[in-house]
């Protein structure tokens, strides 16, 4: 009697170490799911702030040192700045990869101006 209690008892315990074993583990895989989502996004970020600054540093050189110097007073207009904002944009985006614009709107980034 005592045999037939004590094997239902392991069987009991040896059945639920699995099932936790298997919750630990699926919980596991979710949170290196997760991590793995975010370093992903991270990269992505990057790459378009690296894109940002080295479009940012182009058309200093190209574009704004012209304008302020065909300006009498050195100042941009409103229509000159919004103008660099559209060429910062689109310099940006023609930077950046695919996937990684892709990664971006997957994790709903707006980089698009309202």
């Amino acid at each position: 009697m005592n045999t037939v209690i004590i094997e239902t008892i392991v069987s009991v315990v040896a059945n639920l170490a699995i099932t936790l074993i298997a919750v630990f583990g699926a919980w596991l895989v979710a949170q290196i799911g997760k991590s793995q989502q975010l370093g992903t996004i991270n990269a992505a970020v990057g790459e378009l702030t690296n894109a940002a600054e080295q479009t940012v540093m182009e058309l200093q050189q190209t574009v704004v040192e012209g304008l302020k110097e065909a300006s009498a007073d050195g100042k941009l207009t409103q229509d000159e700045i919004a103008n660099l904002g559209k060429l910062l944009l689109e310099g940006t985006l023609a930077k950046m990869s695919d996937s990684g614009i892709g990664v971006l709107k997957a994790a709903n980034v707006d980089i698009m101006p309202s």
